[in-house]
């Protein structure tokens, strides 16, 4: 299964916490291991007040793993198996780390912790965290109020950009319904070629662009016949497909009007032609709503029995 093994930081904070009812309901969806991780500063020793130190560092060390304890029986991950980890250093390589040491399938992050909502799309830490590593993410918190805990997704966005990729996200966003009650609002935009120039395009640049448009358009609403037909009968479908020379642009407007509980789709690190690439969905995207984002990224691969249930 792709997400065998989700990962949740956590700082204490209830901003953090806000990751808790996405990484239920995706434990939930693929049977998924969910470890929560408190990572807390480490005392200086070269201090003179060290022994002071070590004492609140002690403290502070059982009060997170009361914390972390307390967690484990929470709603928001009602029949999940968690485990608790408390680590020492620097957040964020903290959290890179223990991604790569645990074979993490998927992190769950707030979009803030302890210090609050900013102008700014997400916190510093989460930065770090996305820039660095290559797993699938998903980003909670960006100022939408906490979804009911007893119920599931019931609408879900996938945005496609004609890549192989897709397919995992179409086919992880079917594996979350559950109960059957899923409506997918599949979005297929149509990207227009950029073609620079020092001056205005001729007649025939024009021409060429609009026919390889159009014949994108034609390539595209065949396919998403061909998912009408693969999830029609298993989930309510809402499709639409739009051309567009900014799709981080359009995306998000069509989250501002659907208003999804979730938004998936496929990103891409480095060839941004290929599809969305990763910068474009951190910086631009994700501060542009306030849906909750899961990110796929290149290498993640569907297994044969995740395909099976969506299919």
């Amino acid at each position: 299964m792709p997400f065998s093994r989700i990962l949740v930081p956590l700082d204490g904070s209830e901003f953090a916490e806000q990751a808790l009812v996405h990484a239920g309901r995706m434990a939930r969806a693929f049977s998924s291991q969910v470890y929560l991780l408190r990572v807390l500063h480490e005392p200086r020793d070269s201090d003179a007040e060290h022994s002071a130190q070590c004492v609140d560092w002690r403290l502070r060390k059982a009060e997170a793993r009361r914390y972390l304890r307390g967690l484990v029986g929470d709603p928001r991950l009602a029949t999940v198996s968690v485990e608790t980890e408390i680590l020492d250093g620097r957040p964020a390589d903290v959290i890179t780390q223990f991604i790569d040491q645990h074979d993490i399938g998927l992190v769950v992050l707030s979009a803030w912790g302890a210090g609050g909502a900013s102008e700014l799309p997400y916190g510093g830490t989460v930065h770090k965290v996305l820039a660095t590593t290559h797993v699938p993410y998903l980003i909670a918190g960006g100022g939408r109020a906490d979804e009911s805990l007893e119920r599931d997704y019931a609408r879900v966005m996938v945005s496609l950009d004609g890549s192989h990729l897709t397919e995992a996200a179409l086919n992880v966003a079917s594996a979350l319904d559950r109960d059957g009650g899923l409506t997918l609002e599949i979005l297929h935009l149509v990207v227009e070629p950029l073609m620079p120039r020092r001056r205005p395009l001729t007649a025939r640049e024009e021409q060429l662009r609009t026919e390889l448009v159009e014949c994108n358009r034609r390539v595209a609403a065949g396919y998403l016949e061909e998912l009408r037909d693969r999830f029609g009968p298993r989930h309510p479908i809402q499709a639409r497909l739009e051309a567009s020379s900014h799709p981080m642009q359009t995306i998000a407007e069509a989250c501002r009007e659907v208003r999804p509980d979730l938004l998936i789709l496929a990103v891409h690190n480095g060839d941004a032609a290929a599809g969305w690439s990763s910068e474009a969905v951190r910086e631009v995207l994700l501060a542009r709503i306030d849906t909750p984002v899961l990110a796929l990224q290149d290498g993640m691969r569907v297994g044969y029995e995740l395909a099976r249930r969506a299919s």
